[in-house]
């Protein structure tokens, strides 16, 4: 079977629902549509111009967030493969969607027009024939096979993880590329960026990429440590950003992970402890960065509670 074949047979099973016989599939492979962490706030202090980095794909709004610092490379890893395969779906949707409010309009199935209702019109058949044009290679062949066996609600649907920012607000006020300025920039440079996927375990990020990286951003994967390390998580997580770090210039920085509402201590999750947390991740290579939570992100209402950062830096001094 072709790694094609495979990403379709994974895709069907999806979209057919028998995710739900296999756990595993629930679990790692319906694909995040649009970011629920506030990048545009935590990116902001990271001077990236001319810089290597690697980032966890998942909704690929961390690509773009990256592309706008105009680093030198970008590498996308993800354990999902069909995370691939939508990040082209989006790069190549700036070829014909010409501003926000029509790349929101093609890929949201949420807020359309307004608040609590839904978009009919979601990855558009004749819009997907533009964008199609500007694919290629197993991704062009991927998104074809879609669209020709499956209505495009359903595929929005159900390869899709139900877990979405409910209004378009969110996302404006988490995403530098969702301004005019940032997403003609997006259009005007998309063919310029230096990109790559690689369809690998963060763990085994090591043995997959030799070059030194200047920035890694785990993204939320932090909260999931305790299905990655079901024993002695936090030990088994810091081990994991020690092994990155091999691939990591001098004073180069780990994103470990985005932790939502970090006071909040009756998550049952060990990552949420602070005393743990704090034996285990300790100063000065680590430090935090505390964030906005903003409304209605990732479900999010009104609090005086934060998100934050756990940053890693490396100094060999």
């Amino acid at each position: 079977m072709t790694k094609l074949e495979q990403d379709l047979q994974l895709a069907y099973a999806l979209i057919e629902e028998k995710e739900k016989y296999v756990e595993y599939y629930w679990q790692f492979y319906r694909l995040w549509p649009f970011t629920t962490i506030n990048m545009k706030e935590y990116l902001n202090p990271y001077d990236l111009e001319n810089k290597k980095c690697t980032t966890i794909q998942g909704s690929s709004d961390h690509i773009l967030e990256l592309f706008l610092k105009k680093p030198k490379k970008i590498i996308g890893v993800d354990i999902n493969p069909l995370t691939g395969h939508y990040g082209n779906l989006k790069l190549a949707s700036f070829a014909v969607l010409k501003n926000p409010k029509e790349y929101l309009d093609f890929f949201r199935w949420h807020d359309y027009p307004s608040f609590c209702k839904n978009n009919y019109k979601v990855f558009d058949k004749d819009i997907f024939q533009e964008i199609s044009k500007y694919l290629s290679g197993n991704s062009k062949s991927f998104w074809e096979e879609l669209f020709k066996k499956y209505e495009p609600v359903k595929i929005r649907t159900n390869l899709f993880k139900d877990t979405d920012e409910e209004n378009n607000q969110a996302l404006y006020q988490a995403l530098n590329y969702l301004s005019v300025e940032n997403y003609n920039y997006i259009v005007n440079n998309r063919e310029k960026m230096n990109f790559s996927f690689k369809n690998v375990d963060i763990r085994n990020f090591t043995e997959s990429v030799e070059e030194e990286q200047d920035f890694i951003t785990l993204s939320n994967l932090i909260i999931y440590a305790h299905y990655m390390y079901p024993n002695d998580t936090l030990q088994s997580y810091k081990g994991l950003i020690e092994n990155l770090s091999q691939r990591l210039s001098e004073n180069g920085k780990i994103i470990a992970g985005y932790l939502y509402d970090i006071e909040n201590e009756d998550d049952d999750r060990k990552i949420y402890k602070q005393a743990l947390r704090d034996k285990v991740f300790q100063e000065p290579e680590y430090s935090y960065q505390y964030v906005k939570r903003m409304r209605d992100l990732h479900c999010n209402q009104d609090s005086t509670n934060h998100d934050a950062t756990l940053i890693y830096t490396k100094n060999n001094k």
